[in-house]
């Protein structure tokens, strides 16, 4: 068994990224009140106190808090994107922290410190993501729904024939879903919803160009 210097913070990385994993334990073995740990390590018979990781590693950190809260640790994660509906979802599932990959060294040891003391950390742009979403009207599951189909590039009549609503409806929805998302078109919706996080693409989508007309 590993001891571990007396008061020291125990971190450990697992990003997906190489070279930014190499430069986040680069950035936390120069910290001297950070113990750097292996994945799955364990000093003195303890886990790691902050896991740094990144998007899908830090999802199956909150499963594996949940199901071994032994050995559950405040996650970290170190992104290029956030986009808003996981990155809220994740918050609370109890997701620690948010940080983007153009972080400064600083912030990342000030996110560190504060995962460690019990407490959260998202970084300034990603809060104004937060920020903004509580703002925004949200869309209701059957607009939710509208908007998937729509980004794949369905008509309103597919829409409909596929739900079993009026066409007349559709229309109804897919004129609130460009008020909500503040889009002037259907491909514009569909890009911001992307962004967001509302929908996903496996493959390359098809966008309408049409407008509600």
């Amino acid at each position: 068994m590993v001891r571990a210097p007396s008061g020291l913070l125990r971190v450990a990385v697992d990003h997906e990224e190489p070279l930014l994993a190499m430069g986040l334990r680069a950035a936390l073995h120069r910290a001297p009140h950070l113990q750097l740990m292996q994945p799955g390590e364990a000093l003195d018979g303890l886990p790691a106190q902050v896991l740094v990781t990144d998007w899908s590693r830090g999802v199956q950190g909150l499963s594996a808090s949940r199901a071994d809260p032994q050995r559950a640790a405040s996650v970290l994660v170190v992104s290029s994107q956030a986009r808003e509906q996981p990155m809220l979802s994740a918050l609370r599932r109890g997701l620690g922290g948010v940080l983007l990959a153009s972080c400064t060294e600083t912030e990342l040891l000030l996110a560190v410190d504060a995962l460690a003391a019990g407490r959260s950390y998202v970084c300034a742009e990603v809060a104004q993501r937060v920020a903004a979403n509580f703002s925004r009207e949200p869309l209701t599951c059957r607009e939710e729904t509208v908007l998937q189909l729509l980004a794949r590039g369905q008509c309103n009549k597919s829409i409909a024939t596929n739900l079993g609503i009026a066409p007349g409806t559709v229309k109804s929805h897919v004129k609130a879903i460009l008020g909500k998302l503040a889009a002037s078109t259907r491909t514009e919706a569909a890009s911001i919803a992307a962004e967001l996080g509302i929908v996903e693409f496996t493959r390359s989508p098809r966008y309408e160009l049409a407008s509600l007309n």
